[in-house]
């Protein structure tokens, strides 16, 4: 390519977040993505990011250093990413998540790690084919070439970008990390691509070095490994996914600021922190947490006994069911014996899931969801939470058309991401317990005009 570095923007509409493709050694910041740009830019779960590639000097041709002209060190190139990164347009931008191919993953690494305001605007960091451990076959070009010689599996490059890495970033980076080997790969063996990484943040598709990130279609492998990674969910739903990333840096400034002094906190902070931690993946480390604070109060109670539940959901788990049934009547229990009607009907509402999702028991589900309903009026609050429950309990009831207008009602208020994706997953939920499966495309429908907000 030119020596002259680019931005190539492919979609531009002022959203909140930024995907942003970074090519590899010799490659081309258009032709490298092949149809990867196009795909990205018409996924119906990513609609609302806008996307870019950067371009920057790297060939096949020899370095003629100091004599004429050469192609950076990835130092430098790191450097580079810093400027195109804090200037315009993407210096806009509230959230970017980078897709990097084979060396520019490197020369991402690099960045993350010299360059603290990237790291806090990082939402995900996905690494296709790209050679964290260094390559061996690069050694016998080192003369030729310097980002041929910082590839180098025992270079100097290589060995303190490791090791500064697991010093500064450790296995639970504060971002969404995947890094992405093809089956087929002899360039980028797994060894190198996948080996730095902690399990959970590797996959595996279909390919060679260069058909890893040259997508026909969108049942391409690594195409749809990259939609789940940046949609932040796990199934098609209402949800703004640029919005959620914005979110997702929110909260990791929250545990940035809480974690420290988790110890000290009072009720609000438990909470703040502990949906931070989840938020980031770090359920296990809220539950701890939480299960280690004494004298707290019902939302924290509340909150710990979500997270069961939601473990509970995944894992199926016996004893976190049951613990977090007798959390949520614990505290339910309290807020009625404190007059509490805004933490009662919060927590009436989860009994009655746990009631009839784990116990099967309807009769008690529906005696839940009138008393939910009775501390929702007594409550007289006006917003989201309040109608969600209110929505929530007609479906327990039965009475299917109060609950789309109790619902309808919750999205009015124009919810956070991080609330109407959980008021959907858990409306959803309700509704199929229900047996009234006729609402969900309602639902979706009205959580759905959240999109434009």
């Amino acid at each position: 390519m030119p020596d002259r570095p680019c931005l190539v923007e492919h979609r531009r509409r002022c959203s909140p977040a930024a995907i942003v493709l970074l090519h590899g050694f010799g490659g081309d910041p258009v032709a490298t993505w092949g149809g990867f740009p196009a795909l990205l830019g018409s996924e119906s779960l990513l609609e609302t990011w806008d996307v870019y590639s950067v371009g920057y000097s790297t060939s096949l041709s020899f370095d003629i250093a100091g004599m004429w002209s050469a192609d950076p060190e990835l130092i430098t190139l790191g450097g580079l990413l810093h400027a195109v990164a804090d200037t315009p347009p993407l210096d806009e931008y509230q959230a970017l998540a980078f897709m990097a191919h084979s060396m520019g993953g490197l020369m991402l690494q690099k960045a993350i790690l010299s360059d603290r305001r990237l790291k806090q605007r990082l939402s995900h960091v996905l690494l296709f084919g790209t050679p964290s451990a260094g390559l061996e076959k690069a050694s016998p070009f080192n003369f030729w070439k310097r980002q041929v010689r910082d590839m180098a599996r025992d270079s100097t490059f290589i060995t303190a970008l490791r090791g500064q890495w697991t010093a500064e970033i450790g296995p639970a980076p504060p971002f969404a990390l995947a890094t992405i080997a093809g089956d087929r790969d002899e360039f980028v063996p797994r060894v190198s691509s996948l080996d730095p990484f902690p399990e959970p943040h590797r996959r595996v598709v279909y390919g060679n070095h260069l058909e890893i990130v040259k997508p026909k279609d969108s049942s391409h492998l690594g195409f749809k490994v990259a939609v789940k990674s940046l949609s932040g969910v796990g199934e098609p739903g209402p949800f703004d996914s640029a919005r959620l990333a914005v979110e997702s840096r929110e909260f990791q400034r929250a545990i940035d600021t809480l974690w420290p002094h988790r110890t000290e906190l009072d009720d609000q902070g438990l909470v703040t922190l502990a949906l931070a931690l989840e938020s980031a993946g770090r359920q296990a480390d809220a539950i701890a947490m939480l299960e280690e604070t004494h004298g707290i109060g019902t939302d924290p109670i509340g909150v710990l006994a979500g997270r069961l539940k939601r473990r509970w959901l995944a894992e199926r788990r016996r004893a976190d069911a049951e613990r977090a049934l007798s959390l949520y009547r614990q505290a339910l229990d309290r807020a009625e014996a404190k007059n509490d009607p805004a933490q009662a009907f919060y927590h009436a509402i989860n009994c009655a899931f746990m009631e009839l999702a784990y116990g099967s028991d309807a009769i008690a589900a529906r005696e839940l969801a009138r008393r939910a309903l009775r501390h929702c009026e007594a409550s007289q609050s006006s917003g989201v939470w309040r109608y969600a429950t209110e929505g929530e309990a007609h479906l327990y009831l039965g009475d299917a058309t109060a609950a789309a207008q109790a619902y309808d009602r919750a999205a009015s208020f124009s919810p956070r991401p991080w609330q109407a994706a959980s008021i959907y997953q858990q409306a959803v939920r309700a509704a199929d317990l229900a047996g009234e499966d006729e609402i969900a495309p309602a639902i979706t429908a009205l959580f759905g005009r959240l999109r434009a907000v």
